[in-house]
């Protein structure tokens, strides 16, 4: 994907946090687990959140944001890409969900770097520190009700 103005930026961050509004959307109906169905109704509340975030985003709130320090677990160097399965169980649903929200950082970080405007790459690097911290939580997660029930 290349940008080159903010609105080809936002279309797609839009784009980006519509798909992740649905997968955690179809995730809450797949599970059995009433747990797992309240979590990923709460991740979908805040992909649609993020979506009418991304999509006022202008050059004054990205000069504005303040990069958030949280503490990256990096569960997801351990995990490898799969697609998300009709019957995939919880653990697979959050492993799926923290590698397409590592996919999202990274490719908003290379569109960044990649990037002549310094305006854009604001908003590129606002976008990437977004979906880090989106990864991050999910990895909490994971940690939680995952790794540490083995």
């Amino acid at each position: 994907m290349s940008f080159s103005t903010l609105d080809d930026v936002i279309k797609y961050a839009v784009q980006r946090e519509e798909e992740a509004y649905q997968l955690y959307k179809k995730a809450a109906a797949q599970t059995k687990s009433i747990a797992a169905r309240k979590l990923f109704e709460e991740m979908a509340a805040e992909e649609a959140g993020h979506k009418e975030v991304f999509g006022k985003m202008n050059l004054e709130r990205a000069e504005h944001y303040r990069k958030k320090t949280l503490p990256d677990m990096k569960i997801s160097q351990f995990l490898t890409d799969a697609p998300l399965k009709p019957d995939a169980s919880y653990p697979e649903i959050l492993a799926y969900a923290i590698k397409a929200e590592e996919n999202a950082y990274n490719l908003y970080l290379a569109a960044a770097d990649a990037i002549d405007d310094p305006d854009l790459e604001k908003v590129l690097r606002v976008f990437a520190d977004v979906e880090k911290g989106h990864k991050i939580k999910v990895e909490r997660i994971y940690d939680e009700h995952v790794l540490s029930e083995n």
